[in-house]
């Protein structure tokens, strides 16, 4: 079993300059890291509760959330179950968090089946030693074989060469509400071996 402390930590401090999380908790917030790092432990939870992959490379200093193929929607319930320690991360900005949650699973392939990068990343002091790549290829390396596509959202402009780099390429851009940050949904085939 991953052990919840450290995937939260690993992603709360990668996704701290992230933008769409710094439109959500901005940085002038009080106890910033405190509320980051309830958010990613609250996900790493239900991942984990949900029997869903979580992946943690380089003792604890990266990690990514994976949904197998056809398993990749979050259920009402446990949206509901998890409310606590969004109010506690989101504070105010949590009805427009959960506003674009359900933007960006609109936008979400139905179809093929594929695996889902819920979210994944390194510490800011850990970046570019390919932990990230290496989580990659622990699921997309299966992937191949089986033949099988995968799909992600990337919310910061910057790790998009990481992901191409690794067959994913952008199907859209779009703006969180329509006026936030960009979104890139990224989509990767399945690549014979």
């Amino acid at each position: 079993m991953a052990d919840l402390d450290n995937v939260g930590a690993a992603l709360a401090d990668a996704f701290r300059d992230d933008p769409v999380f710094a439109w959500l908790v901005p940085a002038a917030t009080t106890r910033r890291d405190a509320k980051l790092l309830t958010f990613f432990t609250s996900m790493a939870r239900s991942y984990l509760r949900r029997d869903k992959h979580l992946y943690v490379v380089g003792d604890g200093r990266a990690a990514a959330l994976w949904s197998a193929p056809g398993a990749w929607t979050l259920p009402p319930s446990e949206m509901f179950r998890e409310t606590p320690s969004a109010v506690k991360a989101f504070g105010r900005n949590t009805i427009r968090a959960v506003r674009t949650q359900l933007q960006v699973e609109s936008r979400h392939p139905k179809e093929p089946e594929h695996w889902y990068l819920g979210y994944l990343g390194t510490r800011c002091d850990s970046q570019g030693q390919g932990l990230g790549g290496a989580l990659l290829r622990e699921v997309l390396d299966g992937a191949d074989t089986a033949g099988v596509p995968a799909y992600l959202e990337s919310s910061n402009e910057r790790n998009l060469t990481l992901y191409r780099r690794h067959g994913f390429e952008v199907v859209e851009e779009m703006r969180a509400l329509g006026s936030g940050p960009t979104i890139w949904r990224m989509w990767r085939p399945a690549t014979p071996r």
